[in-house]
């Protein structure tokens, strides 16, 4: 095998370079390479044995909250530490930005189970897809919305002021609008509500849209972060999850005074979208005017052929599939993702990343042979 090459010994981050790169000004020698989340379970190893840092353990999932670390009852000195790992990890592993993400408190119902990919103590939480904690009108009012206030803010004010030089901030409030209204709907009640109570899935995408677009204002009032990369999974592997058009009532209409928003503070807006979401993406680029897709599978549309269809209009983040990510030998690997930049990188508007994220099971030897492959 190659000698590999991350982690980096002298990193160079250059964020602004990233940013022209997504947005077509620059067509780097190399692409960037990004990525939307990674797990504990393989920031850990990385972390100790080859940057020699303590780990720094905050807990494991407690309900579902839309893919973060729940810090309620952590002390400030081992959420700083946990920050500072974050930090460290992001910029020795080559990359331009750190990416962490907080969701405010929105209680619905969850499930958490060990997870068997990972080490031991290790957790996994996902949603009820039944009946959520929302229901009536009755539960809208009683439901205990957040209020947004100045220490919702405390782990980006961390991380912003503790930035190397050309490190950027990547952020946003984790779920979107329609995450979070199927997480307190429940999947099956959003879809039944749809039809028997309307009004009432608009007044809860209404309050989590003002909520969101509250919050956004906040981050973008930092000068280190860059880009709102908001995560929303609207598909599976043949279609969206609700018909299209309820999709373009409801949520992007949020989705478009998000990246508006972003937009009047020059800054970009990328989108996490899971599955087949091709009945809506002209809608994305064109009125929401996102400027980066992110989540690709090969099963769906692989990013190569993505590349094809948007490559001149919106940046490509992504692209390794996961499965591939998780199964492939080191060397099959290798030629797999270089054939992804081959066919990607020319002409910019691309990163190199997993296809969706780095989870548990992956193994930490592929997840740095495909950052040792993009970094050559």
């Amino acid at each position: 095998m190659k000698t590999m090459k991350v982690p980096l010994e002298k990193p160079r981050p250059d964020i602004e370079t990233f940013l022209r790169s997504m947005k077509g000004e620059h067509a780097p020698k190399k692409p960037p390479i990004m990525e939307y989340l990674i797990d504990n379970s393989v920031m850990k190893p990385v972390l100790e044995q080859m940057l020699g840092k303590q780990w720094v353990d905050t807990g494991e999932y407690t309900e579902y909250m839309g893919g973060q670390m729940d810090f309620s009852g952590k002390g400030r000195g081992t959420i700083e530490a946990w920050l500072d790992n974050q930090i460290s990890f992001w910029y020795h592993m080559g990359y331009d930005y750190v990416r962490v993400e907080v969701s405010l408190p929105l209680p619905a119902v969850s499930h958490v189970i060990p997870d068997t990919a990972a080490p031991k103590q290790h957790t996994r939480a996902w949603q009820e897809l039944g009946e959520g904690v929302i229901a009536t009108w009755e539960d809208f009012e009683k439901y205990p919305w957040p209020k947004i206030t100045e220490s919702c803010f405390a782990l980006h004010q961390y991380i912003a002021s503790h930035l190397p030089e050309g490190l950027g901030f990547i952020t946003c409030h984790a779920g979107g609008v329609y995450e979070h209204t199927s997480r307190l709907l429940g999947y099956e009640g959003l879809c039944y509500l749809l039809h028997d109570d309307s009004k009432l899935v608009q007044a809860v995408t209404d309050r989590l849209g003002h909520l969101i677009y509250e919050y956004n204002r906040h981050l973008l009032d930092f000068p280190a972060i860059s880009v709102i990369f908001q995560g929303e999974d609207l598909g599976y592997n043949t279609q969206t999850l609700l018909p299209p058009d309820a999709i373009r009532k409801y949520f992007l209409s949020w989705h478009k005074k998000f990246a508006q928003q972003a937009h009047e503070k020059d800054k970009l807006y990328f989108l996490h979208s899971c599955g087949n979401i091709d009945s809506i993406m002209e809608e994305l680029i064109e009125e929401v005017k996102i400027d980066g897709k992110h989540s690709f599978q090969d099963n769906v549309q692989p990013v190569t052929e993505a590349k094809k269809i948007y490559g001149d209009r919106i940046a490509l983040l992504g692209g390794v599939d996961v499965d591939k990510l998780a199964r492939l030998k080191p060397e099959d690997l290798r030629t797999y993702v270089r054939s992804i930049i081959d066919a990607c990188a020319p002409g910019g508007r691309f990163a190199v990343g997993a296809g969706n994220s780095i989870p548990s099971y992956i193994p930490v030897e592929n997840y740095l042979t495909m950052l040792d492959e993009a970094l050559r």
